[in-house]
């Protein structure tokens, strides 16, 4: 699966940011994980954060250092931010002293991995990131597919957990501080003209008790 997620990068690399996001849905996308960040982290000090799987630099201003393993993403993420430190590495295996950093990011990785993948990251994570450092991450919510009766067809997004499992498996090394959801209706399936006018509700509605029925789920971990 390692294989075919690194071509699949490679070769969306120079098309990922118009893509992806270049469009209303992907912005607003983008806009809902950017104002979660802001609560925990400022642009202003990013000296020893880290941002994991940073692709081509989308949350590069809350981080001074990024890897990916997408030789090609990074290439880009380099023309981009030439004053960040990149590396081409693997999450499970970082290439840098214990303790290192202060805050890791890591957004659009663990929906495609594996339970194992996961409890690896977080172990690594851990072992990279000061005590009382956060680790702020996305992974799709199992309960709204359960909802919905959705399965992925393959790795491309295949991956979910509940709360309550991802706290059971990272109560190791971290406490989770908070939870958020994004995306609580499809809004990319409502007609573009409407979708001004459902935005406040979804926002409302991923900030609620029902946020766990969000299509992602950002968790903010604490390490102990």
């Amino acid at each position: 699966m390692g294989d075919s997620i690194l071509e699949y990068y490679n070769q969306l690399a120079a098309k990922y940011d118009q893509d992806r996001f270049a469009n209303s849905y992907g912005d607003y996308i983008h806009q809902q994980e950017v104002n979660i960040l802001k609560k925990f982290l400022s642009p202003l000090n990013i000296e020893n954060n880290l941002d994991v799987a940073c692709g081509t630099g989308r949350f590069l201003n809350f981080s001074r250092h990024g890897v990916d393993f997408s030789p090609e993403m990074i290439e880009i993420a380099k023309s981009k931010y030439r004053e960040k430190k990149l590396l081409v590495a693997d999450a499970k295996a970082l290439p840098y002293p214990d303790e290192t950093f202060i805050n890791v990011t890591a957004f659009h990785l663990f929906m495609h991995l594996t339970l194992e993948d996961l409890e690896q990251i977080l172990s690594e994570v851990a072992r990279v990131t000061k005590k009382g450092g956060k680790f702020i991450f996305d992974i799709p919510s199992e309960k709204r597919r359960n909802l919905t009766q959705y399965k992925a067809p393959g790795w491309h997004g295949g991956f979910q957990i509940t709360a309550q499992i991802l706290n059971e498996i990272a109560s190791e090394h971290w406490n989770v501080q908070a939870f958020f959801g994004i995306g609580f209706f499809p809004i990319h399936k409502i007609p573009k003209p409407l979708r001004k006018l459902v935005r406040p509700f979804d926002s409302l509605f991923a900030k609620s008790p029902l946020k766990e029925y969000s299509s992602h789920i950002i968790y903010v971990l604490t390490k102990k």
